[in-house]
């Protein structure tokens, strides 16, 4: 996840870099918020954006979010259906662009 110069949150693969989403201003507020908050720590711990979050599925169905610098993992089911579809959007978005 990166900032775009216009506003917009840019997500990228960790594996080869390759620009999967552009969300725009105003759009996606709650994955923009998980991001921002999961930022605010890395600057406050002095770490750069180079380590990659983790966003999986499990076999249970449950979605997390882990920031691999840290190992903080968040339980994105916990934020309610419409929420996690947000997130889950983002995965099929990942697996479309690996084929």
């Amino acid at each position: 996840f990166e900032d775009g110069q216009d506003g917009s949150v840019l997500v990228y693969r960790a594996g080869d870099r390759q620009l999967i989403d552009t969300l725009a201003p105003g759009n996606s507020g709650f994955v923009r918020v998980v991001m921002r908050g999961m930022a605010r720590e890395r600057r406050l711990a002095d770490v750069g954006k180079q380590p990659p979050f983790r966003l999986a599925r499990h076999e249970n169905g449950q979605i997390t979010l882990t920031d691999s610098s840290n190992n903080k993992m968040i339980d994105l089911n916990a934020f309610g259906a419409s929420n996690v579809a947000a997130f889950a959007r983002l995965m099929a978005k990942n697996t479309e662009g690996s084929k």
